[in-house]
């Protein structure tokens, strides 16, 4: 019996369902079609829902348990109280295992780790506000631990911003649940590198970056404080006709350039590097977001926008096998394929498909 623990549609905004589903819906049908037994449970309804009593129900308990466990603050009440029961009765035959649990969401976990492949941004960690004014600077970038996205971040790029620090704070994702945060040095980039690894295959794509914000709580992407899709700025030329997708994809956020990386940049210390974070936590996938070689974040779960990336080197990707140890061009395919390869890695590594 495998117990699929049902997201919240808060991470889903539904012009995104037909593209990528909710992930509990791709776990029951891949299951469906291999007639294995499976419950849902839902995060909204007992035992999530009385915490407190979570012992006292049997609804949890199978053979195996799969979730998504997302980073929305109703969902995560529920499931960082009662992770430790779960993984106490699965195991690792829980997605995802305590390993990788224990890194998610959590900016400054992630920075310990990433120190010791010196792949991390040097990092200065403030418990309350106190300790942020005190540390804070011109030149620096404030980030929740918490919070994906950009959402929970703001940069100080000039003297009068460190006036504003709490309204700054005040207009983050999550301004209630701000601290601890980290203080960073402003890195001078040209691309951001988004890198996964999907079950044996490592790929991904890079794409340049804005220079101009609008404000600090703009960065990185340049969120407008309001307004409408014509009032954003775009770094190439986007169609009328394109404009919706865009704004599906990226949200209120300006539509990068994207080049998908080459055997060139996937090179063997990154290819190694990424293998050792996955051997290290005993997980089938992560997603990686890097400048100038330096990790600012990964996660165990992602949108798998290799599908949405423009035409590009007549549409192929290089991937590097771990398998085989070797590289190969292959289609970028349609959202199809890639609707359904995260979930599929993790019933394979459970060991509940081949």
């Amino acid at each position: 019996m495998v117990i699929i623990y049902k997201d919240s549609s808060a991470y889903l905004p539904l012009q995104n369902e037909r593209i990528l589903g909710f992930y509990s819906s791709k776990f029951e049908f891949l299951l469906n079609k291999e007639n294995i037994s499976y419950r849902i449970i839902d995060y909204r309804h007992p035992p999530f829902g009385v915490s407190d009593n979570f012992k006292n129900y049997d609804d949890w308990k199978g053979d195996y348990f799969v979730a998504r466990f997302g980073h929305e603050l109703s969902d995560k009440e529920y499931h960082s109280k009662n992770y430790d029961v779960i993984y106490d009765y699965y195991g690792e035959n829980m997605w995802p295992n305590k390993q990788t649990y224990y890194y998610y969401d959590d900016k400054i976990r992630q920075y310990e780790l990433l120190k010791k492949y010196d792949r991390h941004i040097p990092s200065v960690i403030c418990n309350n506000l106190d300790e942020l004014l005190s540390d804070v600077s011109v030149g620096t970038v404030v980030k929740s631990t918490y919070g994906a996205g950009g959402s929970s971040c703001f940069y100080i790029w000039e003297k009068e911003h460190l006036n504003h620090i709490e309204e700054y704070i005040s207009n983050s994702y999550n301004s209630e649940k701000f601290f601890p945060c980290i203080i960073q040095e402003y890195i001078d980039y040209d691309w951001e590198y988004i890198i996964f690894s999907t079950g044996d295959e490592i790929y991904g794509y890079k794409k340049n970056v804005l220079k101009k914000y609008s404000s600090p709580n703009s960065f990185p992407y340049n969120f407008p404080n309001e307004g409408t899709w014509d009032q954003f700025e775009y770094l190439r030329p986007v169609e009328e006709s394109e404009r919706l997708s865009v704004g599906r994809i990226y949200g209120k956020r300006y539509n990068p350039e994207h080049i998908v990386l080459d055997e060139k940049e996937l090179n063997p210390d990154l290819i190694q590097f990424i293998l050792n974070i996955k051997n290290e936590l005993n997980t089938p996938n992560l997603k990686f977001d890097m400048i100038n070689g330096k990790v600012f974040e990964f996660s165990y779960l992602y949108t798998d926008t290799m599908s949405m990336i423009p035409t590009l080197n007549n549409n192929l990707y290089t991937v590097y096998n771990s398998e085989f140890n070797s590289f190969e061009e292959k289609g970028i395919g349609d959202i199809s394929h890639w609707k359904w390869v995260q979930a599929k890695t993790v019933l394979k590594h459970l060991g509940i498909i081949k």
